[in-house]
């Protein structure tokens, strides 16, 4: 059965409406769940956005289709959902809370996400960035890793049922279709998309965790291409590309893929599943490796039979009635069974013999080889008839001959090629090439061949070449490619030309670890000392918010402390559901990202007679900066011979209020060799209301000395 997405029918919305309209207990599902507004529609069910006056918290709720609720199968498959995802605690993972039949109708109580679905990014986008799409699919890869750690495999893995919210959390949803791994996993109705189904599913034979990794493949093809892997005027046209056809090369859709990036999607899609990645934790090990060994070195191939290369399978007359029976079964949404009425007994021994044994794919094979031969013999014989002819057309002359020629213009064709790659390439012709220096080139990029400059084809077949180190004066005004340039390739570089340079290094999440975050010059010749800002990637500092709901005053002040985080303000509010003194709301969301440090409010439970007590919202006021600060030591110890020494520093913010001076640590103190950048960064300097100016210094804690100080202003930004 493959799930069909329909149309919003208006009749049934207005019905369902009315049902909870009617309802008796005060106009909500089991008297705690208020709808606010149908937020989708599928196959199955309808999705409504929801109140719980209980949680005081919003939900989803998934009700299950009048038509389907009457048939027991559905219902169980239909539970099956809050089975399988009230069993995965993973972030990456809409959860479900409950599970409710209230006579005919059946519904999942779920969290609610607030996000669009993948799908509709890719369109806003077009396609994604080989970073964005590495950080997408990690996330995706996390959460489908916890349903296969439960012994669940998803089924339909697709973009569609992939949300994404403004903050970059992805969550997968819709385990409506998932199953737990049984003995019964063969032969059960074939279940998924037509566009990331995988070959087994169409199949109807075994179906394991490799099914998802296909699927998956398919939607990281999507996501770095911004088109589907195959497209067919109809659902059978795709059908047979899954079957006879690996992934075209994602490169052919887009050229500014990472080899990397390229190498997983490849190995993820792969018909056959032995070929492709055996787990969720060997692909999401190469996924984090993606974006720092961007050429995929460290990639394994899988090893492969040459019956089984990839190539296009003939399908016959044969195959068609096979596939086009269990199609039609797709389009009805009946179960397929492999002994169904539909197959005349020709079919079914067909079926038998060649899909259900597995013996489809020698039978190919064999096909392929025979043809394969005589295409062998054909092109053979042309190739000497041609040799004969281009003989007796020749004119002798010992000096001007023919191969020279060709292996001269091969030659040619090396200029701004990288220097490995052009000796792999001409390797095949006998023709060595031979590195005798290295020159400065406008025009050529770094580490490609400059020129040729002496040709001895005619004694040695050997070129000698000069290969380019780039143009002498370095430009840094590119950002993107800056920051996607590694540090140890830039030294090489740096060093040619004999140019000084000073590093810091920064935290940064954008940027990976051991990259140029950037470079305080446009360009190489400017006066004064290049300063690199070098990655350190996600800072130690960053924490995850706890969740603090429910919990007593004193637990979540606990939970903060131990995560290194501040109580900031409490109010209390009413409420007849939470215990006094038990947390309602949270002003930073569990799951969130947030620097040490930081301060979260809380609202607290009055209980049902208490006093209301809230606490107003200042207004937060902003600046940011970006500098770096050279530590050097006391005035009579020179910089060149104190390099040795260390200096225990601290970075604050000071402020002048009108009840004092406010000190605010932005970094805490640190030991800091004389000679060495400390980075001064910080895009979002929060400070005190209403205080427009302020002064970040560097101080000297065993001298008790500001070593540095800058001025910045702030600004109002809202609560």
């Amino acid at each position: 059965m493959i799930t069909l997405e329909v149309g919003v029918e208006e009749e049934r919305m207005v019905e369902i409406m009315s049902r909870v309209k009617d309802n008796k207990q005060l106009n909500r599902l089991s008297g705690r769940y208020e709808i606010i507004e149908q937020i989708g529609v599928g196959g199955m069910s309808y999705v409504y956005k929801a109140y719980d006056s209980k949680k005081k918290i919003n939900v989803a709720i998934k009700i299950l289709k009048e038509e389907l609720a009457i048939d027991e199968d559905f219902v169980k498959k239909f539970k099956s959902e809050a089975i399988a995802c009230i069993d995965i605690k993973q972030e990456n993972v809409i959860s479900a809370y409950d599970v409710v039949d209230e006579g005919n109708m059946h519904y999942i109580v779920m969290e609610y996400f607030d996000g669009i679905t993948l799908n509709k990014y890719i369109k806003q986008k077009e396609k994604l960035s080989n970073e964005e799409a590495v950080a997408i699919s990690i996330q995706i890869a996390k959460g489908i890793k916890a349903a296969h750690d439960k012994g669940i495999i998803h089924r339909d893995i697709k973009p569609q049922n992939i949300v994404i919210n403004e903050n970059g959390v992805v969550k997968i949803t819709d385990f409506g279709i998932a199953r737990a791994i049984t003995s019964t996993t063969k032969n059960i109705s074939v279940i998924g998309t037509v566009h990331y189904i995988s070959p087994e599913q169409v199949r109807n034979t075994k179906v394991d965790y490799r099914s998802d990794i296909y699927s998956f493949g398919c939607t990281m093809y999507e996501m770095i291409t911004g088109e589907v892997p195959f497209e067919g005027e109809a659902p059978l046209d795709i059908i047979i590309s899954h079957l006879r056809n690996n992934l075209k090369n994602p490169r052919l859709k887009n050229p500014n893929i990472y080899k990397s990036l390229e190498k997983i999607i490849i190995k993820a899609s792969r018909m056959i599943p032995r070929e492709r990645y055996q787990s969720m934790d060997e692909m999401i090990n190469d996924l984090e490796m993606a974006l720092d060994n961007k050429d995929g070195d460290y990639i394994k191939e899988t090893n492969y039979d040459d019956d089984e290369e990839g190539k296009t399978v003939v399908i016959t007359d044969d195959d068609m009635k096979v596939i086009k029976a269990v199609s039609e079964k797709y389009s009805n949404k009946q179960n397929y069974k492999p002994h169904d009425e539909a197959f005349t007994p020709e079919q079914q021994l067909f079926y038998d013999k060649y899909i259900k044994d597995g013996a489809f794919r020698h039978h190919m094979f064999m096909r392929r080889i025979i043809f394969g031969a005589i295409l062998a013999v054909v092109l053979l014989v042309f190739i000497m008839i041609l040799i004969a002819l281009d003989t007796r057309k020749r004119v002798p002359n010992n000096n001007v001959a023919t191969e020279s020629i060709v292996l001269a213009n091969v030659a040619k064709s090396i200029d701004g090629l990288d220097l490995d790659f052009a000796t792999s390439l001409l390797e095949e012709y006998g023709i060595t090439i031979n590195n005798i220096g290295e020159e400065y080139n406008n025009k050529v990029e770094y580490g490609k061949i400059s020129r040729i400059v002496n040709d001895n084809l005619k004694k040695n077949m050997s070129l000698d070449v000069m290969v380019s180190k780039g143009p002498e004066v370095l430009d840094f005004t590119d950002k993107e490619k800056l920051q996607n340039t590694r540090w140890s390739d830039m030294i090489d570089r740096l060093k040619d030309r004999g140019l000084t340079y000073e590093v810091a290094e920064i935290n940064d999440i954008n940027v990976p670890r051991g990259n140029i975050v950037g470079v305080n010059k446009s360009y190489s010749d400017e006066l004064g000392p290049l300063v690199f800002t070098i990655s350190r990637g996600i800072s130690d500092q960053i924490k995850t918010m706890p969740n603090l709901l429910n919990k007593p005053v004193a637990e979540a002040r606990e939970l903060l402390a131990v995560n290194e985080l501040v109580l900031g303000s409490i109010s209390y509010v009413r409420d007849m559901m939470v215990p006094e003194n038990c947390v309602i709301s949270q002003s930073v969301e569990k799951g969130t990202e947030i620097r040490a440090g930081s301060s979260v409010d809380l609202i607290l439970s009055s209980g049902v007679d208490g006093v209301e007590y809230i606490v107003e919202k200042k207004n937060k006021w902003h600046s940011e900066l970006s500098a770096t600060y050279r530590v050097v030591g006391s005035e009579d110890v020179p910089v060149t011979s104190a390099s040795n020494e260390s200096l225990i520093l601290q970075v604050r913010l000071v402020q002048q209020t009108d009840e004092g001076t406010v000190y605010t640590e932005l970094i805490e103190p640190q030991e800091y060799k004389i000679g060495t950048i400390l980075p001064l960064i910080f895009p979002n300097l929060e400070g005190e209301e209403k205080v427009q100016n302020g002064q970040v210094q560097v101080v000297d804690v065993e001298r008790d000395k500001v070593v540095s100080s800058i001025n910045v202003m702030f600004w109002p930004t809202g609560g």
